[in-house]
C-alpha cells in the first residue's frame, strides 16, 4: 500500500518506518527525473541485517533501513546538511538499481569487497560499474553540481554525462 509523501519534519519513531516526504521526492526527482518510482520506498528505523552497524544506512531491496540508534537520521533528508542529501541519494542509487534489477539483485551481489571508489571509464555507462561506484558516482555527481564537488573526484560535466538519468 503506497502512501502520499509525508510533510517536512514527520517524525518516525525507532522501529517504525515512513514514506519519503515530499521534499525527498523532490530532491530525488532532481537527480533521478522519473527513473526511481518513489510512491513504495520506505525510511526504516530498524535494522535490516542483526549486524548492521549503528552508523550505517543500507537500502538492499528497494528501501533506506536506518539502524535505531543511528545518529543521523533525518525525519526530512531534503531538509538535511549537503552531505546527509548526499548520502541519501547514495542509498536511492541502490533503490534504483533494486526496481531495475529486482528486490533479490543487492542482496546477492553485494559483498564486502565492493569498491566505492572508481576511474572514469570513456564511453562506460553508469551500469558497466560496481553497484557501490554507480552510488558513489551519483553522489558526487550530486554534490559537484551543488557547488562543492568531492577532491580528486571528475568534474560535474563528466559525471553527469554518465548518468543515464534525466532530472526534473
Amino acid at each position: 500500500m503506497s502512501q502520499a509523501p509525508l510533510a517536512h519534519g514527520t517524525a518516525c519513531p525507532p522501529g517504525g518506518d515512513r514514506p519519503l516526504t515530499a521534499g525527498e521526492v523532490v530532491l530525488v526527482r532532481s537527480v533521478f527525473g522519473d527513473a526511481i518510482d518513489c510512491t513504495g520506498v520506505r525510511i526504516v528505523r530498524r535494522k535490516w541485517f542483526p549486524l548492521q552497524p549503528v552508523g550505517t544506512l543500507m537500502a538492499p531491496m528497494g528501501h533506506i533501513h536506518c539502524h535505531p540508534r543511528y545518529p543521523l537520521y533525518c525525519a526530512d533528508y531534503a531538509a538535511a546538511s549537503l552531505p546527509l542529501q548526499a548520502l541519501f541519494l547514495h542509498e536511492m542509487t541502490h533503490v534504483w538499481q533494486t526496481q531495475r534489477r529486482g528486490r533479490w539483485y543487492l542482496p546477492l551481489m553485494r559483498h564486502p569487497f565492493c569498491r566505492y571508489d572508481y576511474a572514469i571509464r570513456p564511453g562506460w555507462p553508469l551500469v558497466r560499474y560496481g553497484i557501490e561506484q554507480q552510488a558513489e558516482i551519483v553522489r558526487h555527481a550530486f554534490l559537484a553540481r551543488a557547488g562543492a564537488p568531492v577532491v580528486g573526484s571528475p568534474s560535474a560535466e563528466t559525471l553527469w554525462s554518465i548518468l543515464p538519468f534525466r532530472p526534473a
